[in-house]
C-alpha cells in the first residue's frame, strides 16, 4: 500500500464501523489522475457528483493520486481511504480477495472534450456550491481583490513538484517544466490597463480558493494548461484568454490540445479567444494578449 498523507485516513483490512466502504474506480478518459486536469475532471467530481449522498453513511476507498491527495484532504464532508492502482485494479478483475469483496462504483469521467455537457457541467457546480458554500465563502474573504467586478484573473505556472521527475509518476513532467510564460511580468503590467488582476499560482492555494477564484473573475488569462479546467465554475458572461503555444504555425483550429479549454468555454456559453506564442517556453507579446481580451468585448 502506498504512503497515505496526513488527514486521509487508510483503509482496513476489516469492514469498518461506520458504515460500509465503497470503492470508486477510475473511469477517466485519458492521461493520469496524477495530473490535475484528468484529476478533476476525469476521477474528483465524478466521484462528488454520484457519492455525495452517500457520504453520511459510508466510507470511501479511492486510488491514490500523488499529489493531487491535497484536494482529496480537504473534501471534509467524505470520509476517503487511499490504495495503491494496483490494488483497485487487482480488486475488479478478482485477483484480490480482500478488497475484492468491496462494492465498487465506475463514475464516468468527462475529462475529454466529446464528453463535455453542459447539464452535468451545471449539476456538479450546483453541488459542489451545495457541499461547500461556506468554505467558499471563507475563501473569498481571504482574496479582497477577488471582490471587483472586472477581476482579471493571471494564472502563473509553479515549478514542477519532484514527484513529476520520479519513477511513482505516472505521466513524467508537470508545470512549469512544461510550459511557461517568461515574461508574465510584463503582460500582468499590461494588464493592469484593462481591470483588476489578480496573479495566482494555483499550486499555493486551497481547491475552495481555486474555485472561488474563477467563479469571480470576469477575465482568466493563462497558458494552457491543466488549471484552466477551473473554467467550469465560471460566471455568466466570463471569457478566458488562452495563451497556446504553436511552434509549427499551424491554424488555430488544428493545433494540438487547442478543444480542451475552447470546448469548456462553449460548453457552458463563456467567450473564448487564443494569444499564440510561439513555442512552449516563449515570450509572449503583451499587445497580443490585451487584443484578445478585446475581441472578449
Amino acid at each position: 500500500m502506498s504512503a497515505v498523507p496526513m488527514g486521509i485516513a487508510p483503509i482496513e483490512d476489516e469492514e469498518p464501523r461506520e458504515g460500509p466502504r465503497l470503492m470508486l474506480v477510475p473511469a477517466n478518459l485519458g492521461g493520469s489522475v496524477q495530473h490535475f486536469y484528468h484529476f478533476l475532471l476525469g476521477y474528483m467530481l465524478p466521484f462528488i457528483e454520484h457519492c455525495h449522498e452517500l457520504r453520511h453513511g459510508h466510507r470511501f476507498v479511492l486510488r491514490d493520486c500523488g499529489p493531487m491527495n491535497r484536494l482529496l484532504e480537504q473534501l471534509d464532508d467524505f470520509r476517503i481511504g487511499l490504495t495503491s492502482p494496483h490494488m483497485v485494479l487487482s480488486s475488479v478483475i478478482a485477483a484480490n480477495v480482500a478488497d475484492g469483496r468491496l462494492a465498487r462504483l465506475i463514475a464516468p469521467g468527462f475529462d475529454h472534450p466529446e464528453a463535455y455537457r453542459r447539464d452535468r457541467f451545471l449539476r456538479v457546480r450546483e453541488t459542489m456550491q451545495a457541499l461547500y458554500a461556506d468554505r467558499i465563502a471563507a475563501a473569498a474573504a481571504r482574496w479582497p481583490a477577488a471582490a471587483s467586478d472586472r477581476m482579471v484573473l493571471l494564472v502563473d505556472r509553479a515549478p514542477a513538484p519532484a514527484f513529476y521527475q520520479t519513477g511513482a509518476s505516472e505521466v513524467r513532467g508537470s508545470g512549469a517544466s512544461r510550459r511557461s510564460v517568461p515574461n508574465l511580468a510584463e503582460v500582468q503590467e499590461a494588464l493592469a490597463a484593462v481591470g483588476d488582476t489578480v496573479a495566482v499560482r494555483l499550486e499555493d492555494c486551497d481547491l475552495f480558493e481555486q474555485m472561488m477564484l474563477f467563479s469571480r473573475a470576469w477575465r482568466v488569462v493563462g497558458q494552457h494548461g491543466a488549471g484552466l479546467a477551473h473554467m467550469i465554475w465560471a460566471r455568466p458572461g466570463a471569457g478566458l484568454v488562452e495563451i497556446l503555444p504553436n511552434p509549427q504555425k499551424r491554424p488555430v483550429p488544428q493545433i494540438l490540445h487547442v478543444r480542451y479549454f475552447s470546448g469548456i468555454c462553449r460548453t457552458l456559453g463563456l467567450g473564448w479567444k487564443p494569444a499564440i506564442q510561439a513555442h512552449d517556453h516563449a515570450a509572449v507579446p503583451p499587445a497580443a494578449v490585451l487584443e484578445a481580451l478585446s475581441a472578449l468585448g
